[in-house]
């Protein structure tokens, strides 16, 4: 997703010091509320489903984890991808991608990563994404997979030539221009896929300088763009952070690189790079904290694969399938309150009064005050 003149992550941030790390280690956690911890170390993975309806306390939960966890491991990066602009945190780096930025994401980067990577897998990558964003026809898909094959040619970045991948990739403004040519020659099939992409191509995010992954709370703010062009730009910066850390290698001990937080699931469904975190992060150091407002946007595999599940308040429709689905009794899911969660820990489950995100800023700044 970053030009190969950039830095893709910094190495303090993504490589931290043993000592550092052995230090977090010994932390009791994140404090959740009253005596509730929560702690990934001690977990089977790192990894968090969330789930509430809207006004339970969805957002200030997610808000108080991440804040806590920026706190708390002084060698963890947060990046949060933010489809409603409402995940402000203290201390935050913000990235807006809108019509007027100056930056944005580039999905056809290459994965350098020899046995995975390349611009073949990646032309694979993108198609599927812009054909589940944009609702593109097989037609469409394998004309598409031509033309970014070509994309890729032009600046000389060949798949079975590794020394090749490290080169400046295209964008989608080389993707516009290929496709434009292409009508000129009179392939009507090229001016039909020019119609599908014209949206993806006038708000530009896709051909500008993409913003670097260099501090360690970062968000992505992504309410102004139209839901499909939100998609594109999170699928591509969940695939980026996991071909990144594959890169990096296995971590030693539990304390991750990386936290990826995501609210509203549906705007990811069905994910290849979702799933891909959910399955094998943990091993490279990138965990997921996924929240949503419907269980019907949670899969089997994501309920089974996250050691952390936190129940908000939900809609009285879904009390049953939640409950079932969250192993948690009926009533006590009925009988949730804004802010009250019913949260598992691996095999160990507690009722917990979160302490919300604004609450602990406004403890955390009387005690600076006070020292």
């Amino acid at each position: 997703m970053f030009s190969r003149r950039e830095k893709p992550l910094p190495v303090a941030v993504l490589k931290p010091d043993q000592r550092v790390q052995a230090e977090e280690a010994e932390s009791p956690g994140i404090m959740l509320g009253q005596d509730v911890y929560w702690t990934p170390e001690r977990l089977p993975n790192g990894h968090i489903v969330a789930i509430g309806a809207s006004g339970s306390g969805k957002t200030q939960t997610l808000k108080a984890i991440a804040y806590e966890l920026h706190r708390t491991y002084s060698a963890m990066q947060l990046v949060i991808i933010d489809f409603h602009g409402d995940q402000n945190l203290q201390g935050e780096v913000c990235y807006p991608l809108h019509m007027s930025s100056s930056y944005g994401v580039n999905p056809l980067y290459i994965n350098l990563d020899p046995e995975g990577g390349g611009p073949n897998l990646q032309a694979i990558a993108v198609a599927a994404t812009l054909k589940k964003a944009l609702q593109m026809g097989p037609v469409q898909e394998g004309l598409l997979l031509e033309v970014l094959g070509d994309c890729y040619q032009h600046k000389g970045i060949i798949q079975n030539n590794e020394s090749t991948w490290a080169k400046e990739p295209p964008n989608f403004a080389d993707l516009q221009a290929e496709i434009e040519q292409r009508v000129k020659e009179g392939c009507k099939d090229s001016a039909k896929l020019k119609l599908k992409l014209n949206a993806t191509f006038a708000y530009g995010i896709f051909n500008r300088p993409a913003f670097l992954l260099e501090h360690r709370l970062v968000r992505v703010d992504l309410c102004k763009l139209p839901p499909e062009l939100g998609a594109i730009a999170a699928e591509s910066l969940a695939k980026y952070l996991m071909d990144t850390h594959r890169l990096l290698g296995e971590v030693e001990g539990k304390i991750p690189r990386t936290y990826l937080f995501i609210d509203e699931a549906k705007e990811m469904a069905k994910s290849p790079a979702l799933d891909r975190i959910i399955a094998d992060g943990r091993k490279y150091g990138l965990n997921l904290v996924l929240a949503s407002q419907s269980e019907r946007h949670l899969s089997a595999d994501v309920l089974g694969n996250a050691a952390t599940k936190i129940v908000l308040p939900v809609d009285q429709v879904e009390v049953k399938k939640v409950a079932a689905k969250f192993r948690f009794a009926e009533q006590k899911v009925a009988a949730l309150l804004p802010l009250t969660a019913l949260c598992r820990f691996g095999k160990h489950a507690e009722q917990v009064e979160i302490l919300p995100y604004y609450q602990r800023i406004e403890q955390w700044e009387g005690q600076e005050n006070v020292e």
